[in-house]
């Protein structure tokens, strides 16, 4: 998560943790659209709330997972504010697991307090969820904790695995799997407070186990997930505002990294995490091909939501185009990009935006899809069926630190080809969790 905002950490380390801060001037702002695929294939089903026993609490930045073989099992992840006037120092971790496909969840209280859950779903049933911060109560020191659970996220082991860092320690984790694989991706901040890049792995449900670092060389570096592929090496991507997005490659069977593949060289991000997914079903014409993701701002201009995909293993990449194909001539607003590729080999991207309200100061959640491999999308349909504006009295500073629900929203793509939506928004007056499942016809 960035905690850009925490002006009670050190003012330097914040603004530094800030992606949005990591904007070169020089770099191109004029970008093309793709191409429009003027069909309307994706239906957004009800908006359901997911109740948390936090009643009186905000709930924001949630992930979403689910289950490769079980179509009913969805596992998410969030953060409650427990002090709306001090987002950054009162979060805690709760889960949410549903057996039957997102129309009821159980929510899980841990009593971990801290930043940035995340989850993912193996086929046997093996589930893991990432969190940094401390057990018991929040104390400004943010190792990398890894939760895991043998049926889906319904109960989780009472043992925790924990890597501590120096200083800082981490910021931000993102976690996949396939087959019988997770891995999880952090930044780690290194003694001169630069930030590597680091990965880690868990095969058939061992212990996670640091495999790969890009090593900062001073500078702080950014993330997103990782992508696995057919063949089981895994695309780890990295951002440098002053430089380049670029990809390695990392070789489970070797243990070690490929050399730099350039992503692109403007690297504006601006509006939330940057996302990754990768093609992984076998009869999909795209295959292995490899979808790049993020939501830019120039200053406080939105740029809308960008695109990089690549064709041969995360070697070489398309030119970044814009995706939000709006035809109602309103400035973009965009947040909060996220990806995911179905078992069809169907591109879904989600996102934030202001473009169902006259003053666009409240938001709603779009979804886009591309049945060609990214080359053309289809008009954006409006997923939610109340706009949301933060700015209330119940979400207090929550609406500054997480305005469009949190520094990241949670997608994924269940067994039968639909996707799973679920965000955070403020149409009851406060921050709580909705879910939809969009199909594709």
């Amino acid at each position: 998560m960035f905690k850009a905002f925490n002006m009670g950490v050190k003012p330097f380390i914040t603004i530094i943790l800030l992606g949005f801060v990591f904007l070169n001037a020089n770099a191109q702002s004029d970008i093309a659209f793709v191409d429009l695929d003027k069909e309307n294939d994706a239906i957004a089903g009800p908006n359901i709330p997911i109740k948390s026993q936090f009643v009186s609490n905000p709930v924001v930045e949630p992930s979403i997972s689910a289950h490769p073989s079980d179509n009913n099992i969805l596992l998410a992840s969030a953060m409650i504010v427990t002090d709306e006037e001090r987002p950054y120092q009162s979060c805690r971790l709760s889960s949410f697991h549903s057996k039957d496909g997102g129309r009821t969840w159980i929510e899980t209280t841990h009593n971990h307090w801290g930043y940035d859950p995340w989850t993912a779903i193996l086929p046997d049933g093996k589930a893991a969820m990432s969190w940094l911060g401390t057990s018991g109560s929040f104390r400004h020191e943010f190792p990398l904790n890894v939760f895991t659970s043998n049926n889906s996220g319904k109960n989780w082991d009472s043992k925790v695995q924990v890597f501590n860092g120096l200083g800082h320690g981490h910021d931000g984790t993102k976690l996949v799997g396939f087959e019988d694989s997770f891995y999880l991706t952090t930044v780690r901040f290194n003694a001169n407070m630069g930030a590597d890049v680091v990965l880690y792995e868990s095969i058939n449900g061992g212990s996670f186990k640091e495999v790969a670092k890009v090593d900062s060389k001073g500078r702080r570096l950014n993330f997103c997930e990782p992508a696995i592929l057919t063949d089981g090496s895994v695309v780890v991507p990295t951002m440098y505002g002053g430089g380049k997005i670029w990809a390695n490659l990392y070789d489970p069977k070797r243990k070690q990294l490929s050399e730099t593949y350039i992503i692109s060289d403007n690297p504006k991000l601006g509006r939330g995490y940057s996302r990754m997914a990768a093609d992984t079903n076998a009869n999909s014409k795209f295959t292995d091909r490899i979808y790049f993701v993020r939501a830019v701002a120039d200053g406080t201009s939105s740029k809308g939501v960008w695109l990089n995909y690549s064709s041969d293993l995360g070697k070489t990449w398309s030119k970044e185009c814009r995706v939000d194909l709006f035809d109602n001539g309103k400035l973009s607003k965009a947040n909060v990009a996220s990806v995911a590729v179905n078992s069809n080999g169907v591109v879904g991207i989600s996102w934030v935006d202001g473009q169902h309200s006259a003053d666009q100061r409240s938001y709603d959640v779009y979804f886009t899809i591309s049945k060609d491999g990214g080359k053309s999308f289809q008009r954006p349909i409006r997923v939610t069926d109340v706009s949301s504006n933060p700015r209330t009295e119940k979400n207090a500073d929550v609406a500054n630190k997480f305005q469009p629900g949190g520094h990241y929203l949670g997608i994924t793509t269940r067994v039968d080809g639909s996707f799973q939506l679920i965000w955070s928004d403020s149409r009851t007056g406060i921050f709580k969790l909705q879910t939809s499942r969009i199909e594709i016809e």
